[in-house]
Order: structure tokens, then sequence, then C-alpha cells
């Protein structure tokens, strides 16, 4: 009996095996959830759309220029605002040379004048009696030398020259008077009390800048150039803004574009200008424009009929958009861009009206996949 124990404990481990795999619990089917991607959207319409451009730079006075003295000699005096900072008006004088050695060339000069009137009255006089002396002989016609009429040239042109050497010294003698030619502001000077001054071009004496309208150069692109359609009948509108705190200083309009591309950046420049960007008045003003001061503009360009505006985000590889359609899922579409800026992007085609354009981040694309949309 002992000798068949282990082969009735294997039977009997083999029946209860089976009889497990026969009664054991059948698994029940769990169907698997498919994710669907949550996506943001915006919808769109076609509308007549103004065309922004926006550009930046560096705002400077109309009028600016160094001054030059058209004489030599030592300031003996400095005018009350010949100071850097300082606000001067037009023909106010500003500084003031030794006038000792011009007035005594304005006396030179006027004697000299006095001679040559004096000749000339004499050349005259002798010229009628020549013409009388000769009619008197009644030898026919006479000829120029007979008449005196080179000597009598010479005296006028004598005469000439010395009104013209006495209104030269009457020139540098009012020069040595130094006024200002516009009312502004000075900016720096190199000569005070006691200096000499040579009156050449190449020795400044002071650099200053003038009341009035302001100029910025906006660099914009060949194709934004194109955008602008600039008119020189209708110039374009511009807001500038303050670079830092974006807050609104001032409106202006487009006055030129520069004919000249510029060969390192491959940029034109469109010359934009603001009435009255500097005053007395307003010198003194928190919000006022300041002499170098950066600013960033936007330039009303071109207005588009029937043109869609997206946001930035919601372009993919720069030329498609991403579309809910009716059945939730997504489809891609090709568009055509026509300008782009900070915030938005502006298309010509390629959409129609009321369409879902997504604007969330997708980072894996399939045609037709199935989305939930939720308003942006």
């Amino acid at each position: 009996m002992k000798k068949f124990l282990p082969l009735y404990i294997l039977l009997g481990a083999i029946i209860i095996c089976a009889l497990l795999l026969q009664f054991r619990p059948k698994p029940k089917k769990v169907e698997s959830l498919r994710l669907v991607t949550p996506v943001e959207f915006v919808t769109v319409k076609a509308t007549d759309t103004q065309i922004i451009i926006e550009s930046e730079g560096i705002l400077n006075p109309k009028t600016e220029s160094a001054f030059i003295s058209e004489v030599s000699g030592k300031v003996i005096d400095i005018g009350e605002n010949f100071y850097p900072g300082s606000y001067f008006e037009k023909d106010e004088v500003l500084f003031e040379i030794d006038s000792l050695d011009y007035v005594e060339r304005l006396k030179a000069a006027e004697f000299q004048m006095a001679q040559a009137t004096l000749y000339l009255a004499e050349q005259n006089a002798l010229a009628e009696q020549a013409k009388a002396d000769w009619e008197k002989l009644n030898f026919g016609k006479a000829n120029d030398l007979v008449l005196r009429k080179p000597q009598l040239n010479q005296a006028v042109a004598r005469l000439e020259s010395a009104k013209a050497s006495v209104d030269s010294a009457e020139g540098d003698l009012q020069d040595t008077t130094f006024k200002a030619p516009y009312a502004g502001f000075l900016l720096s000077r190199n000569i005070d009390l006691g200096t000499v001054v040579n009156g050449n071009m190449a020795n400044a004496v002071a650099q200053a800048y003038g009341v009035g309208n302001g100029e910025i150069r906006l660099p914009i692109s060949e194709i934004e150039k194109q955008l602008l359609a600039y008119e020189e009948s209708k110039p374009n509108k511009v807001r500038f803004y303050h670079a830092s705190t974006k807050s609104f200083l001032a409106e202006g309009t487009i006055d030129r574009i520069e004919a000249t591309l510029n060969s390192n950046s491959r940029l034109f420049y469109c010359v934009g200008e603001i009435t009255d960007a500097f005053s007395k008045e307003n010198i003194t003003s928190a919000s006022a424009l300041q002499r170098s001061q950066f600013l960033v503009a936007e330039i009303e360009g071109k207005l588009l009929e029937s043109a869609f505006t997206i946001p930035n985000a919601a372009l993919r590889n720069n030329e498609y958009v991403y579309i809910i359609n009716e059945e939730n899922r997504l489809i891609q579409k090709k568009v055509t861009v026509i300008h782009k800026n900070k915030d938005s992007i502006i298309l010509s085609d390629g959409l129609a009206d009321i369409e879902k354009i997504v604007t969330s981040p997708i980072p894996f694309f399939v045609e037709n996949m199935p989305v939930e949309p939720i308003v942006k």
C-alpha cells in the first residue's frame, strides 16, 4: 500500500489542477479609454485690417549744428545763456570777440572807397572834357580811347572793389558779436573768457540744437516698405511709445523714405517726424520727449480688405494653422502670411469665416485626431 502512495498523491494533484482549470473565473473584458487632447481655440472672421509696422529708433532734433566763428580774436564777453543746457532765443548774443582790429579794417576800407569815389568823379570829368574837345575839332567819330572809356571802366571797377571791401569789413565787425541763428538749447561749448578764437571750420566753438520738430530714423525691411505704401501727399501716421514703460508719448508722420538701402543691415530707413518735439515749455515736463531718447514706433501701413488676424501662437511652421472641424477633430490648413508683429499675424487667404483656430501647443499632431475644444 505504501508502495503506491506517491502515485495516488500525484494522481490527486493532477485531478485538482484539472478541476481548477475547469472552474477558473473568466477575465472581464475592459475597453481601453482613448485620451482626448484639450485645446484652446479662437474664432476668426475676415475684416478690413490696418497694417501696423513696428520699428524703433533714436529721437534727434531736426535742427542741430556746430557754431563756428567766422572771425578770429579774443573772447571778451560771454552771454548769460551761453552755458551747456541753457535755453537761448534767436538772435540772442552768445559771446563777443574783441572788435578793435575789425573797426580799424572798416575805417581803412571806407578810406579806400572814398578815394575810389573821388577817382571815378575825376575820370568822369576828364571824359566829358575829352568828348567836348573832340567835338570842337570836328574830327569825326571818336574812339573809346579818346573818350577815356577804359579809364572810366577802371574807375568804376575800383569803386566796386572798394565797396566790397567795406561790406566785408562791416560783416567781419558784425561777426565779432556772435548771435544765435535759432532758438534752442546749448549742448556744449569750447571757449570761455580770454579764449583766442580761430575763424575756421575746423574749430567749432559750441554745439547746439533748435526747438521745434524732431526726427527718428526707423528701419524697415523691403517687404515692410511695400506694405507702408508711402505717399508724399498723404503721409503715414506714426505712434511713438516709451521703450521701457511702453507708455504713449507722441504722434507723428512719416516725412520721407531714404533712397539708400543700408549695405550692412540690408534695411531701408523711413524718417518719422514729431511736430514741436522740443520746446522751452516742455523740457522740464516728466513726459517730455528728450534728445537721443530711444522710442518704439507703430507705423500705419496699407488698409487690407477681408484679411484675417490670428495670434502668433496659432501659426505652425510659418505657414500652417490647426483647425477644429465640426466633429471636433484636428485638421491642418496652409495659409498666406502678409505681415507679422509681436502680438498677431495677418493672413490674406487660406481660412474661412468663423473657423476655430487652435492656439494651444500641440506636441504630436496627427491629422483628424480628436480634441476637446476650450474657448480661450
